[in-house]
């Protein structure tokens, strides 16, 4: 089934880019194409879009509806093996601009199957790439107690971490613990009972184990690193996140390398003396509240922008 997917802050993506005619860019994230689409529109009969996912029902996408445009290629890969994908097929040659639409595709949370929803009953997989053998409830039988209280605690921010890996594992133990309904109850029940949060409790648990599953914040960290040396001056970076955890990451990589080195505030210096390679451009961080009522998951999006120098 193709189960569809509403690009999140389009416009404000678009303009983030800054997109050139002639250009090449990357989206890393392709998922089912919403941004490349848009990307493709604009970059003219001579520019090029590169997209990656590592998911197989993202190049199946990929293959099937843009097979036939010459300025698009599609590697299912990790997005941080950038670098080694434009050796491909850019020649290593600098390129434009970078896209990143972080975490879990709707496609991906709209399949039961692919077990990434606590709302849906599916089995506890939640692989961004199935061909990978750990899956969240092979993980899940194999770790101890206090690993999965960490996981819980360092990805999720988990306030109940501990009774709930403890709670796991009695069930894993008993054998009542193989889909994500199963989890998502569990959960449930190691909340208080006058737990006043909009939030589902299962959020948080959810969150974190499928970024440790998929190391999802290695992966964004050899990222942004890689985009300082493969992008021209003037090209953009955008990150679309929808954890704190992964918008925290974004943030201090802008602000470490649009600040500079710490100087002492009180002597002059020239910003070319401070080893700047970034230059944040201000964006509205957030959906607007038209587009959260149309597609409710654009409510925890943030966005950030910036550009080389």
């Amino acid at each position: 089934m193709n189960y569809l997917h509403n690009p999140v802050m389009i416009e404000k993506v678009i303009q983030g880019l800054n997109i050139i005619s002639g250009g090449t860019y990357v989206d890393c994230t392709f998922g089912r194409g919403g941004h490349s689409k848009n990307i493709l529109d604009l970059i003219g009969e001579n520019g090029k879009l590169i997209a990656i996912d590592k998911d197989s029902e993202a190049e199946n996408h990929a293959r099937t509806y843009f097979a036939n445009d010459n300025r698009f290629s599609f590697e299912r890969n990790n997005f941080s093996q950038i670098t080694k994908i434009l050796e491909k097929y850019n020649k290593s040659q600098k390129i434009n601009g970078v896209l990143l639409d972080l975490g879990v595709s709707s496609p991906q949370i709209d399949n039961p199957e692919r077990g990434f929803s606590f709302q849906k009953s599916g089995p506890l997989d939640m692989r961004m790439d199935t061909n990978i053998n750990m899956t969240a409830l092979s993980w899940l039988k194999k770790a101890n107690i206090d690993e999965i209280k960490d996981v819980l605690k360092t990805y999720g921010e988990e306030k109940y971490a501990f009774k709930i890996a403890n709670s796991i594992k009695e069930a894993i133990d008993r054998n009542m613990l193989s889909t994500t309904i199963d989890l998502a109850k569990l959960i449930q029940n190691c909340y208080p009972k006058n737990n006043k949060s909009k939030k589902n409790p299962a959020t948080k648990s959810f969150q974190a184990i499928r970024i440790f599953i998929n190391k999802e914040l290695d992966e964004l960290e050899k990222i942004l690193e890689a985009c300082l040396k493969i992008i021209v001056s003037g090209g953009r970076i955008v990150v679309i996140s929808f954890h704190s955890l992964e918008d925290r990451m974004v943030k201090k990589f802008i602000n470490k390398y649009s600040i500079g080195d710490d100087v002492p505030s009180k002597i002059p210096i020239l910003n070319n003396s401070r080893n700047l390679l970034l230059k944040k451009i201000k964006i509205p961080v957030k959906a607007s509240e038209d587009e959260i009522n149309a597609n409710i998951r654009a409510r925890s999006a943030r966005l950030r922008v910036a550009e080389i120098i």
